[in-house]
């Protein structure tokens, strides 16, 4: 036990020992060893300052990886990736990313180039800053991260918050989506028919229910100038199995003095069939909801009375993924969507608006070391519109001037640290 006690009690205790044993000696000298311990009493006194002052500039590791600001107890990481992509197509270029609701339409004179496309970018490379205080009420975090797919390849915002205990204020993943059943893809889109366009300003409280059980409850911008805010809420459930998630969505939207209801919902589930492989599955549901389903139409369209109405969008996505050993997965994803316009839109209003899209994305990704990711992935689009007036005169073939499909092959070298 006494190499736990610190050295300057011990020097004290010592020379204390010292004067109590020495009574024959003369008073000089107990007046010397007590002015040679106050000596050393100042001399670690100073030491001690010296080390607390050093503190305050001294970079030490972090609790959750990085380092701690000096003084202080908040930790800070920087992290992110590299990445470049690198693709064929078979039609005109769709963009740096796999649109499927743009693919060209076989037979018909728009598509007037029919030739197809190489192309090459590095849009997808994230920066991201991340700290970490604790604090009496929980852990203080925030989160800014950043890529490059703004308009013109600009830097734009994807997150940006803060989260003291159960409560999220500021820019992150809406709560309609699902982290766990997410597509691992090497096109950044990924397959139709998921919950995109997915990062909402909000306002966000998480609870635990025990159990697995988690709870959720936010408020994100309003719909088209609605007064009112959108609301959502989650429930979330997660096992050694697998996950199953349920969240929706509640709103009012409004054009030209008309207002409707809208609403969304969605139901993920992944299933760990063995400890290499995974299963998934999402529906999705959203009537007036604009974008949130990725493939999706317009929220609310007129009918031919003028009257304002909510669309209806369906889709979902199915898929497997596989690891083959430490450094080597695949993975094969299918996504749909359905959009209905709604009885009484006018076939004006109707006319050449996606009916439905299908993708098929198939990959393998090697991870030669922790922080890389080479991915090799091909997709298949199907794309489908409602008639258009002048399909007749104008298309080649007017039964497929309806249809398209196109083809991509991505090659995404990603380098993170």
């Amino acid at each position: 036990m006494f190499g736990r006690i610190p050295f300057k009690t011990a020097l004290i205790g010592v020379s204390a020992a010292v004067l109590l044993g020495t009574a024959p000696a003369a008073a000089n000298e107990i007046a010397e060893l007590k002015a040679q311990i106050e000596a050393l009493q100042e001399r670690l006194a100073k030491i001690e300052a010296a080390q607390k002052e050093a503190e305050k500039t001294t970079v030490t590791a972090g609790e959750t990886g990085g380092w701690k600001l000096p003084g202080s107890d908040t930790s800070i990481s920087i992290s992110g990736y590299v990445k470049g992509d690198f693709y064929v197509d078979n039609r005109p270029a769709s963009g740096d990313t796999f649109n499927a609701p743009a693919i060209p339409l076989d037979d018909h004179k728009d598509a007037t180039d029919d030739d197809g496309n190489v192309g090459m970018h590095a849009r997808q490379t994230r920066l991201r800053f991340d700290t970490h205080t604790p604090t009496e009420m929980g852990a203080l975090n925030t989160r800014i991260e950043t890529d490059f797919y703004g308009d013109g390849s600009v830097l734009r915002l994807r997150q940006a918050y803060g989260s003291l205990g159960p409560v999220l204020a500021g820019q992150a993943w809406s709560i309609l989506g699902d982290d766990y059943a997410a597509a691992d893809t090497v096109d950044f889109d990924g397959p139709v028919g998921s919950i995109g366009v997915t990062r909402k300003p909000q306002l966000r409280l998480t609870l635990p229910l025990g159990e697995g059980f988690t709870g959720q409850a936010a408020v994100e911008p309003a719909l088209q100038g609605n007064e009112l805010p959108t609301f959502l809420g989650a429930l979330r459930y997660g096992s050694d199995w697998g996950t199953v998630n349920l969240t929706g969505a509640a709103a009012r939207a409004d054009e030209e003095g008309q207002n409707v209801s809208a609403y969304a919902f969605h139901v993920g589930a992944t299933l760990n069939a063995t400890d290499a492989t995974q299963l998934m599955a999402t529906y999705n549901v959203t009537n007036g909801f604009s974008g949130r389903i990725w493939g999706g139409g317009d929220g609310t369209v007129m009918d031919a009375a003028g009257k304002l109405k909510a669309q209806e969008t369906m889709g979902g996505v199915a898929g497997i993924a596989h690891r083959w050993s430490d450094t080597i997965r695949t993975g094969a994803y299918f996504g749909w969507v359905e959009n209905d316009t709604g009885d009484g839109v006018t076939a004006l209003g109707a006319a050449g608006t996606n009916k439905s899209l299908q993708t098929l994305h198939a990959n393998v990704i090697w991870s030669p070391v922790p922080q890389a990711n080479i991915g090799f992935e091909v997709m298949h689009g199907w794309r489908e519109v409602n008639p258009r007036a002048n399909d007749a005169e104008d298309a080649i073939d007017p039964a497929k001037a309806t249809k398209g499909e196109a083809t991509r092959v991505q090659l995404g070298v990603q380098y993170g640290f």
